[in-house]
Order: C-alpha cells, then sequence, then structure tokens
C-alpha cells in the first residue's frame, strides 16, 4: 500500500512538472497574441483566427486537468467522472486533434498563392475531418486510446501544408526579411513540435506506470518541445507587432 502511495506522489510530481510550465506558456502565448493584435492592426485574419486558437488550446488544457485532479484526489474532486467514459480526458484530446489539425492545415493552406489550389487543399481538410470523425465512430479509442489515424493523417498533412508555404516563400519577396514575417515563426515552432512528438505520441499506448524510461522521455520531450514551441509563438508575436508602426500590411 505504501509503495503504491509512493508511486500516485511520484506520478503526481511529474504531471505538476509538465503541467504547471506549459500550461503557464501557454496562457502566455495567448495574452501576447493578444498584444500582437492590438499592435498590428492590418494584419491577415487568418493570424486572429490564430491567437482565437491559441485561447482554445489553453481553455481546453484547463478542461481536460479535470481527470488529473480526479485521480491524484483519489476522486474527492469530480468524482462523478469515476468509472465512467470520462474517467479519463482522452475523449477530449481526440476531438482537440481534429479541430488542431484542422485549422493549422487550412491556416498555412490559404498561404497558396492560386485559389485553385487553396480550394483542392481546404478539400483535404473536409476528407480529413470526415475521415477522422468517422474513424472514432467506428472504433472503441474515442474514449479509450489517443486516435493514431487523426494524428498521423493530420500530421502528415500539417507537414505537407507547411513544406507548400516554404516553396510559396522561396517565389516571393518574403524570403529577404522573414524576421518580421509571422507565419515563419508559427511554422518552426509547429515543426519542432510535430517532428519531436508524433514518433512518442504513435507509441503512446504504453505510457503507462511499468514504462518508467518511457514515461520520463515523454514528459521530458513534450515538455522542452511544448516550451520551445510557444517560445517561437511569443518572439513572433513581439518581433511582428512592431510592423503595424510603419503601415505595413502583412500578405
Amino acid at each position: 500500500m505504501a509503495s503504491k502511495s509512493i508511486l500516485i506522489l511520484d506520478l503526481f510530481h511529474k504531471f505538476l512538472f509538465f503541467a504547471v510550465p506549459v500550461t503557464f506558456i501557454e496562457l502566455l502565448a495567448a495574452l501576447v497574441g493578444i498584444y500582437y493584435l492590438r499592435n498590428h492592426t492590418k494584419t491577415k485574419k487568418l493570424n486572429k483566427y490564430f491567437v482565437i486558437f491559441l485561447w482554445y488550446t489553453f481553455f481546453n488544457e484547463l478542461i481536460a486537468a479535470y481527470a488529473p485532479i480526479a485521480y491524484f484526489s483519489d476522486y474527492n474532486y469530480f468524482g462523478f467522472v469515476k468509472d465512467t467514459i470520462f474517467e479519463k480526458n482522452i475523449w477530449l484530446y481526440n476531438i482537440y486533434y481534429i479541430v488542431n489539425f484542422s485549422f493549422l492545415i487550412y491556416y498555412f493552406n490559404n498561404y497558396l498563392p492560386k485559389k485553385s489550389f487553396k480550394k483542392a487543399a481546404n478539400y483535404l481538410v473536409i476528407f480529413y475531418i470526415i475521415s477522422s470523425i468517422v474513424f472514432l465512430n467506428f472504433t472503441d479509442v474515442f474514449y479509450k486510446s489517443y486516435s493514431n489515424y487523426s494524428l498521423a493523417v493530420g500530421v502528415l498533412l500539417l507537414l505537407a501544408s507547411i513544406l507548400k508555404f516554404y516553396l510559396r516563400l522561396l517565389k516571393t519577396d518574403k524570403i529577404i526579411d522573414l524576421k518580421k514575417y509571422l507565419p515563419i515563426y508559427l511554422s518552426i515552432g509547429l515543426l519542432v513540435l510535430y517532428l519531436c512528438v508524433t514518433p512518442l505520441d504513435v507509441f503512446s499506448k504504453y505510457f503507462k506506470t511499468v514504462n518508467e524510461v518511457y514515461v520520463n522521455i515523454r514528459i521530458n520531450v513534450l515538455l522542452i518541445a511544448n516550451i520551445f514551441m510557444y517560445s517561437t509563438f511569443i518572439i513572433g508575436f513581439f518581433v511582428c507587432a512592431k510592423k503595424d508602426a510603419k503601415g505595413e500590411v502583412e500578405v
């Protein structure tokens, strides 16, 4: 019994080690995003949507905290979820995956030069949403495990969208002054996160207390990758917020 209590306490410390700094930097990135919008009034609507998306991410994390709070409090808090399909917060993240990748793919697709390309790319987003929902409905993963389909296909489409975005940049004069171009900061942060985290998420079924090495690796990689990504967003917002004084319109 004592060993079990020690194990739970250790898991609780690991949870706080990851959750507190990540949630804080998510909030900070969303707040700096508001600062960017107030100082860069001529920014594209896509960037306004991106800031809204950051707030959605932050509140999703807050809501998802009900599961670890319930578990570590021995269900003294949120006890009504015990022994129900909502006992874990996996269902919430399966929804988030679909929203997350759909929006990010849409974001970078809309920097494509031709309307025909944008239209075709956005059809892919619709296909991704529908196929991900179908997969969740016809399998038992929604409440039990993270959807590898939503994750793998979403990452592949996102990486393809970012690659097309980079190829488009090579043909424009934006390449000359990338330090003042917000999407480049966003793309770098996202690339680093998903290239580092996706392999770990694909094998998330091994994320159990008996796999201590895997647990420690996953927590540390997630922490570092998230801090790097949101720090990149924050730097981008601050640097690009200064453009408005020159009356520049982002394209």
